[in-house]
């Protein structure tokens, strides 16, 4: 696998990520759509807008799945998205965390501490 880096976003970056983050949260609280809340949010770096809205339907997924232990069908119905759309972002979310975890036993084994049996 190649060497895979996230983006490192400014200071100013983070605090519009964080507003944004509350506000689509807060609307989701209130009973808006995903849809709904997301268009709440006013983010002129598109980049940086969707790098916000693919980790809000991210939490969103590992709350109401993972933690609250409902269908991924049933998180697409409350969100009113497709299931698709959840599956997509379930796999990609997957994924975000197998290459968080390659880095962190990277990091652990150029420290020279041994885990495992080998």
């Amino acid at each position: 696998m190649e060497d895979f880096q996230y983006k490192q976003y400014t200071e100013e970056e983070n605090r519009i990520y964080n507003e944004s983050m509350d506000v689509i949260m807060r609307g989701l609280k209130n009973g808006l759509s995903f849809h709904e809340a997301c268009s709440s949010v006013e983010v002129r770096d598109e980049e940086l807008k969707n790098f916000i809205l693919d980790d809000a339907l991210k939490i969103m997924i590992a709350d109401m799945h993972y933690i609250k232990s409902l269908s991924l069908q049933q998180v697409a119905d409350a969100l009113q998205l497709p299931f698709a759309k959840i599956e997509k972002a379930n796999a990609e979310m997957l994924e975000d965390i197998s290459i968080t975890n390659e880095e962190v036993f990277k990091l652990k084994d150029c420290g020279g501490t041994q885990y495992g049996n080998a």
